[in-house]
């Protein structure tokens, strides 16, 4: 369904924001409303073809906008990007990614990408941003988790361990770095319609989650990057250590099947 979207003009003025993970999906929404709400945005991303496009766009729409490419997955790589932007009032971790496989099949080789991917990717950009916003005196850091994070989906093993470290990392930042002046929230989407999540689900996986939201519907990437901008900005400056579930309401019963099936119907 079409998202109405509010912005809010000015919110960021003055402020400088980078966005890993900035040129797609989720990421691209979070970028376009940084830009529209004021900020100069730095976005990351690993392909360089849609990041520089995108830079440009929002540039020529008036916004600033500037384009770094990176592979997250390499540390040292976000920490160029990060350096070569200058310090930073807002970061924002959008970029990982997923991969299913159960507990008893998964290789080695396989968690440890998808905690490089993740993880790793997360605190490598954190720790490259932190000497510039402690200079400055404060700043906000947005962490990508997932309601895969908060609890177990079979199958899926690595990703929901990945998540859920990326949530006590963040709480562990906003411990850390309070004093500081810095705040660390998360965000935990649920099924957001991005091009790429489209892309590998069918028909029925899309009707499933429908079923299973209380909203009758899969979330817009523009209403994910709302909550992201909430968090990032001053209107949550008491916030921090906190995680935004943005699912539709997916995960806000107790998952008791009968219950579940009995009400739906009758609701229908």
């Amino acid at each position: 369904m079409p998202v109405s979207e509010t912005f809010f003009p000015g919110r960021f003025a003055g402020k400088r924001a980078l966005v890993t993970g900035g040129a797609g999906g989720m990421g691209r929404a979070v970028s376009r409303r940084l830009a529209r709400e004021g900020a100069d945005v730095v976005i990351v991303d690993i392909d360089a073809e849609a990041g520089s496009r995108l830079a440009g766009e929002l540039s020529a729409a008036g916004g600033r906008a500037s384009f770094a490419a990176a592979d997250v997955s390499d540390a040292a790589a976000v920490a160029s990007a990060i350096d070569g932007a200058g310090p930073l009032d807002v970061l924002i971790t959008v970029a990982g990614g997923s991969a299913p496989g159960l507990v008893a099949d998964l290789e080695p080789a396989e968690w440890e990408r998808l905690f490089r991917l993740n993880v790793v990717s997360t605190a490598a950009a954190v720790r490259a941003a932190l000497p510039g916003m402690r200079r400055r005196g404060g700043g906000a850091i947005v962490t990508m988790a997932s309601i895969s994070g908060t609890a177990g989906d079979p199958g899926w093993g690595a990703y929901n361990a990945a998540k859920a470290a990326i949530i006590n990392l963040t709480q562990t930042l906003a411990w850390e770095e309070g004093r500081h002046g810095i705040r660390a929230n998360a965000v935990a989407p649920g099924p957001i319609a991005s091009p790429r999540m489209i892309a590998t689900i069918d028909d029925a996986e899309q009707r499933a989650y429908r079923r299973h939201s209380a909203l009758g519907r899969l979330g817009a990437p523009e209403e994910a990057a709302a909550a992201i901008l909430f968090l990032a900005s001053d209107d949550a400056a008491f916030v921090t250590g906190a995680t935004l579930v943005v699912d539709g309401g997916l995960t806000a019963r107790t998952g008791q099947p009968l219950a579940f099936d009995a009400t739906l119907e009758h609701l229908s």
